[in-house]
C-alpha cells in the first residue's frame, strides 16, 4: 500500500504520476529507483531521464531515493552508480558489495533530510561492529588497490568479448548492456535459448552466472578479476553457447 509504479527511463510516465497524485489532499513523498536495473534485466539509467527526474523531484519537493544495493561500491566503474548519471539523490541504500560478502546494510542521507533519531530505525546487521569493520576494509581496499580503474578496464574487456559473441551468433544474441562489471548479454526474443537454460548449462562448464529475466544473462564478476580470468570466463561462455546451438 502507498506505492505506485512508472516506466523506467520514461520521464513522462513519472510526470503523469505527479499529476495523478499531487493535489490538495495527497502528494508523492518519495520516489525509489535503481541507477541501473539489476533484476529487471540490466537496464542502465539514461542521463537525460535522471536529470529530468531529479528536477521534477526538487520542483515538487519529492525525495529522490536510489537503490544502490547492486550498483554500489565500484561495481559500475564509479564508486556509486548515481555518479554515472550526473545527479545526486537525497538518500541511497547500500548493501551486498559494502560488506565484501559479509551481511551489512546502510542508508546514506543528506543532512537536510536527516530526521532520524536513535531508535527510529532497527537493523540486524546495520550496526554490527564486525560488519562495519568489514565495510571499512572493503572501502579501504577499493581505494588502496585502485579497483575502480580495474573495473573499467575489465568491464571494457568483457563487453568487447561479449560483442564478438554477438557477431558469431547474430540469430540468437541481440546486445550487451551495462556499466563496469555488471553486464547483461541479451538473447533475442525469437531464439529458443533462454537465460535460465544458458545459466544451467554454464554450470557444467564451471561458470557461475545468473539470469536477469527470461532473456538476459547477467555477469557480475569479482572487482579484483584480472585480464587472464576474463579470457577464461569468456572461453567458458563460448563453450556453453556452442553446446546450445
Amino acid at each position: 500500500d502507498g506505492f505506485d509504479f512508472f516506466e523506467y527511463n520514461n520521464l513522462q510516465s513519472f510526470a503523469s504520476l505527479i499529476e495523478k497524485y499531487n493535489s490538495k489532499y495527497q502528494r508523492i513523498s518519495a520516489v525509489i529507483v535503481e541507477p541501473l536495473q539489476g533484476e529487471g534485466g540490466v537496464h542502465p539509467g539514461k542521463k537525460e531521464f535522471f536529470k529530468g527526474l531529479s528536477e521534477l523531484c526538487k520542483k515538487s519537493q519529492i525525495l529522490l531515493v536510489l537503490d544502490e544495493v547492486q550498483t554500489g561500491l565500484a561495481r559500475t566503474g564509479t564508486l556509486w552508480g548515481y555518479e554515472q548519471l550526473g545527479i545526486e539523490p537525497d538518500l541511497f541504500t547500500s548493501a551486498k558489495g559494502l560488506g565484501g560478502g559479509h551481511a551489512i546494510g546502510a542508508l546514506l542521507i543528506k543532512n537536510q533530510v536527516d530526521i532520524f533519531e536513535p531508535g527510529d530505525h532497527a537493523s540486524t546487521f546495520g550496526g554490527n561492529p564486525f560488519a562495519c569493520n568489514a565495510g571499512l576494509t572493503v572501502a579501504t581496499e577499493i581505494e588502496r588497490r585502485n579497483l575502480i580503474t580495474n573495473v573499467n578496464s575489465r568491464g571494457q574487456q568483457l563487453r568487447s568479448k561479449l560483442n564478438s559473441l554477438i557477431l558469431k551468433y547474430p540469430n540468437h544474441l541481440k546486445e550487451v548492456r551495462g556499466w563496469g562489471l555488471i553486464q547483461g548479454l541479451v538473447i533475442k526474443e525469437d531464439s529458443y535459448i533462454t537465460a535460465e537454460g544458458f545459466c544451467h548449462n554454464a554450470i557444467k562448464n564451471k561458470l557461475l552466472v545468473v539470469p536477469a529475466g527470461p532473456k538476459v544473462v547477467r555477469f557480475v564478476p569479482a572487482l579484483i578479476i584480472n585480464k587472464r580470468e576474463i579470457d577464461k570466463l569468456f572461453s567458458m561462455v563460448e563453450k556453453t553457447f556452442a553446446s546450445l546451438i
